[in-house]
């Protein structure tokens, strides 16, 4: 996983698909990557982390932005298609309920002692996250 921390960009998949995603002219990206947690039966890791990365840029474009973001570039990004986004946030709230439930990154806390921090943070991701 290349995690160094529980926060939601703390782990390389996510670090890296933030490249992509600046680098794109519109949310596809964003919508396949939340998408791609409810069609999956089984929950990787990797898609995992990145559907939390989506969910928390998600919720920047609505205004609810986490303490993560603070890459300039990909603050110009979500300057630049603030708004959008709207129809994914109930898909957003099922994701991340499945990523909780279901998913090989939540065993992968599960063993470490920061499991309870991680679903902490996952939770207040959630919150921001309005329906």
């Amino acid at each position: 996983m290349g995690a160094w921390g529980i926060g939601n960009f703390e782990n390389d998949t996510v670090q890296d698909w933030i490249i992509e995603l600046v680098e794109a002219q519109d949310i596809n990206l964003l919508s396949e990557s939340i998408e791609m947690v409810l069609e999956d039966n089984y929950l990787d890791a990797d898609v995992a982390c990145i559907a939390i990365g989506a969910v928390e840029i998600l919720a920047a474009l609505q205004n609810r932005p986490g303490k993560e973001i603070n890459e300039d570039e990909l603050q110009e990004w979500i300057l630049q298609h603030k708004g959008q986004g709207t129809n994914l946030i109930e898909k957003s709230h099922k994701a991340l309920e499945k990523i909780l439930a279901e998913s090989e990154l939540k065993e992968l806390w599960e063993e470490t002692e920061d499991y309870g921090n991680w679903v902490t943070t996952i939770k207040e991701l959630q919150s921001r996250i309005i329906i």
